[in-house]
């Protein structure tokens, strides 16, 4: 999929005109700052766009992808249950339903090649507990969205999917976990749009959306969007800032554009791991897979041998440095166990804590970062 960006300006330009232009019409018509109480300006055109890229129906902003993951929770009522989902994650993925008091069931094999659930392991694990499956696009790999799909369809499951590293990210000729019936983004620092921060969530279902905008958004919105004589003053405040959805609107596309080069970059890169031979290879091409790189995994063949990789891709011009995974176990971290450790231990982890990932899985895998990062 090509993207065009015409003026050929960056996305921080696009936001800094963008932002401007924003100010002054404002100070002219200060009902522009109601954009995101109203669902209006740019909130609304972000929202379609984000919707089209998916192929959805409905997308809603939110001030953060975690307030949107926990506003998923409380509309689908995930509370006091279990959910299915990957132990190697960012914490905040889970923080919403761990609030709820849902019980995680952590999955012990994920796919060799991205890293996210292994469908397989996935229905194993289904108990008559399990009412929904969190998947992660962790670093930027897509999730297998298709099978995750067929097993929720099959099982009667919730399929909520983190996409916050993903956007931008195909798999299977799709959008990366597209067949979710939640799809969060996130528009946080560092992410493929980015805004400062906020998150979106994209379905098809028009009941969950509604629910949404009920429970997080502005009353204003709530009578304008679902058409009520009454509104509910009791929800949280998920709303994005009106700026943060000018600057994700006006960079749409520069910043899809500008993730296709990083993509190209980053696939050079695997060549060259692939035929260096020193790590696991990694067939994304062939496979069908194309991820954001949000980060650049590997994972050694045999004995880690950093010094020669390092060597052999420079020797390429290649300059790279060998850096801490930007994320870890979630059920090894301190402040899990401390907090949620009860709940996971409900949900059948033995009394002991073992790890639910593999000790070699851990110990070979690995990130690499731009030498001047």
């Amino acid at each position: 999929m090509q993207i065009s960006n015409p003026t050929q300006l960056t996305s921080v330009e696009i936001a800094q005109t963008a932002v401007a232009e924003f100010l002054r019409a404002a100070a002219v018509s200060p009902e522009l700052w109601r954009s995101h109480i109203n669902g209006t300006g740019a909130v609304a055109s972000l929202e379609a766009k984000l919707a089209a890229h998916y192929d959805k129906k409905f997308a809603l902003c939110f001030s953060s992808a975690t307030t949107a993951l926990l506003a998923i929770a409380l509309a689908l009522d995930l509370k006091d249950t279990s959910f299915i989902t990957t132990p190697l994650s960012y914490g905040a993925t889970l923080a919403g339903f761990l609030l709820l008091n849902n019980r995680p069931q952590f999955i012990n094999v994920l796919e060799p090649l991205t890293q996210t659930l292994c469908p397989d392991a996935v229905r194993q694990s289904i108990s008559t507990h399990t009412k929904a499956i969190v998947a992660v696009d962790i670093f930027g790999n897509p999730s297998h969205t298709v099978a995750l799909r067929e097993i929720a369809d099959e099982f009667g499951l919730f399929y909520i999917a983190d996409a916050a590293q993903s956007f931008g990210g195909m798999r299977s000729g799709m959008p990366a976990s597209c067949l979710a019936d939640a799809i969060v983004v996130s528009l946080t620092v560092g992410k493929s749009l980015m805004a400062g921060e906020g998150g979106a969530v994209i379905t098809d279902d028009e009941l969950l959306y509604q629910k949404l905008i009920f429970l997080t958004q502005h009353p204003d919105r709530q009578r304008i969007t679902l058409g009520f004589n009454f509104s509910n003053q009791f929800g949280i405040n998920g709303r994005i800032h009106p700026l943060a959805a000018t600057i994700a609107d006006a960079t749409f596309e520069s910043s899809l554009a500008e993730l296709q080069a990083h993509q190209e970059n980053r696939l050079k890169i695997v060549t060259a791991l692939n035929e260096i031979g020193l790590t696991v290879p990694m067939p994304f091409e062939a496979e069908g897979i194309l991820p954001t790189f949000f980060s650049l995994v590997a994972q050694w063949q045999k004995k880690a041998d950093p010094e020669r990789l390092i060597n052999a891709l420079n020797e390429g011009g290649i300059d790279m440095k060998i850096a801490e995974l930007p994320c870890s176990w979630i059920s090894e971290q301190a402040s899990f166990l401390a907090q949620y450790g009860h709940l996971w231990s409900e949900a059948g982890a033995s009394s002991s804590n073992e790890r639910v990932i593999p000790r070699q899985t851990e110990k070979t895998i690995f990130a690499l970062q731009d030498l001047y990062r």
